[in-house]
């Protein structure tokens, strides 16, 4: 018991040392419980040095790179647009259903000897992510969380998450992934977002067959999907239109498949707060495949792929 007294006059007496008046630091621990012995000397010397326990606690971004740009800070998530409350489920359709863009001579080529059974990338393979852009705009939920330095999407669809690094760069060599290397800064109400890297199989929308819409609730099969280039560069714009309401825009950048960059439709996303709208757990089974998918029958049912763009054919053509 006599130990406890002394051990705890020695912590008061440090806690007093690291107090800022000069005269309370001289004067010493103070007096224990009647009866109690005094300090020895090897806690007499604890007195006397200055504590190494810091008062307060150190900024939560002490570890991060010093800037001063928007989102490099915890404070800043009261100055930033407001993506983070709530899950956002976008309204538009999936992709574009007549895209326009000038395709280059040999992406043209491509197309025109396009065919669904052997050159889409992950044909009969359906639990494949497709990547982005496609995989953010399939009309699954989206929800945004934020640090100092980072912002994450994390999209339902095949449970990933992106990272975008706020007001940083580039990794030097990075790895190409379905999701890219991902920058983002903000330029007034905008976050401005540029993805590198893809991976080569990524489902990557060239066009569409002539008359062809991508209004059904599947992945076109209709759509001419191909390879991409090396240098294929996106970059996403997004804002807020009110509290509620959320628009990103996509320009993507590949002159081996079009001869000016390609400005893709604009998806609109709505708001859902409170427990609506979070982001289920994703698996991938039976069905889930739009390979699988009749669209005469309205049933999931593995097929040719070839035979399933007759069908929609033919049922546009009555």
């Amino acid at each position: 018991m006599k130990n406890r007294k002394t051990l705890l006059a020695a912590i008061m007496g440090s806690a007093m040392m690291a107090l800022p008046s000069a005269g309370i630091a001289q004067a010493g621990p103070p007096p224990g419980p009647p009866g109690s012995p005094a300090p020895s000397s090897s806690a007499q010397g604890a007195l006397e040095r200055p504590t190494a326990i810091p008062m307060q606690a150190p900024s939560p971004n002490t570890m991060q790179p010093a800037s001063t740009a928007l989102g490099s800070k915890w404070s800043d998530v009261t100055k930033l647009p407001d993506f983070f409350a709530g899950n956002w489920q976008s309204v538009t359709s999936f992709l574009d259903r007549e895209p326009k863009t000038p395709l280059t001579p040999k992406a043209k080529a491509y197309a025109d000897a396009f065919k669904p059974i052997t050159d889409i990338p992950f044909a009969g393979a359906g639990c494949k992510t497709p990547g982005m852009p496609t995989i953010q705009r399939l009309g699954s939920p989206l929800k945004f969380f934020f640090e100092p330095g980072m912002i994450a999407i994390y999209i339902e669809n095949s449970s990933m998450t992106r990272f975008i690094k706020v007001n940083g760069k580039h990794a030097a060599r990075p790895n190409p992934s379905y999701l890219g290397d991902s920058i983002g800064n903000f330029e007034g109400n905008e976050f401005v977002v540029e993805s590198i890297a893809f991976a080569d199989d990524i489902l990557f929308q060239y066009t569409n067959f002539p008359g062809k819409g991508t209004s059904r609730f599947v992945l076109p099969i209709e759509s001419v999907f191909g390879p991409h280039g090396p240098n294929l560069r996106m970059v996403e714009r997004m804002k807020l239109l009110d509290p509620d309401t959320m628009e990103i825009t996509l320009t993507i950048y590949d002159d081996t498949v079009w001869t000016k960059p390609y400005v893709a439709n604009t998806q609109i996303f709505k708001r859902n707060r409170g427990d609506a709208g979070i982001p289920a757990e994703w698996v991938c089974g039976s069905g889930a495949d739009p390979l699988e998918f009749d669209p005469v029958s309205n049933e999931s049912i593995m097929q040719d792929p070839a035979d399933v763009l007759k069908k929609l054919q033919a049922k546009d053509a009555k």
